[in-house]
């Protein structure tokens, strides 16, 4: 039912992860685009000409630089995933949830915010990765246009 959950461990303690389409619901209603979270996640500062437009390569990339991430970011995505992956968790065992608050979560952390920002990055970038190489809807689009074409 569920991808594989990843866990990230803090202060010695497992904590699962799920970035999913809640998760980057939640992210979007808090942070605007994705684009804009993804940048605050890793504290990219993309770089600006003299009219404030962004500045690219050649081949379209943006030219920035990279500082601390928005703490703000991190802490509230860290949140939100292990959140989802303690409801999932809980759904796969067929027990209660287990119950973290924000504060006694972050009160955990023992990574600087670059490495956490990164661990919660890689997550948020399986989000965009395809999980079913045969997914149900392709095989229920052949069917209809093989259904067509023996009804012809």
């Amino acid at each position: 039912m569920f991808d594989k959950l990843n866990y990230i461990r803090l202060s010695d303690k497992e904590y699962p992860i799920k970035c999913d389409m809640l998760v980057l619901e939640r992210i979007q209603d808090e942070f605007g685009s994705l684009s804009d979270f993804e940048n605050k996640l890793n504290g990219f500062v993309p770089a600006k000409d003299e009219s404030g437009n962004y500045k690219r390569t050649e081949e379209g990339l943006l030219l920035g630089v990279y500082e601390m991430p928005d703490l703000k970011a991190v802490n509230q995505t860290l949140f939100l995933m292990v959140e989802e992956g303690l409801s999932i968790e809980a759904e796969e065992k067929d027990e209660p949830r287990r119950s973290l608050t924000k504060e006694q979560l972050l009160r955990e952390v023992d990574l600087n915010p670059m490495e956490l920002g990164k661990k919660l990055h890689e997550e948020f970038l399986r989000c965009f990765v395809r999980k079913n190489g045969k997914s149900t809807q392709r095989k229920t689009a052949v069917r209809k246009t093989e259904q067509k074409s023996l009804e012809k």
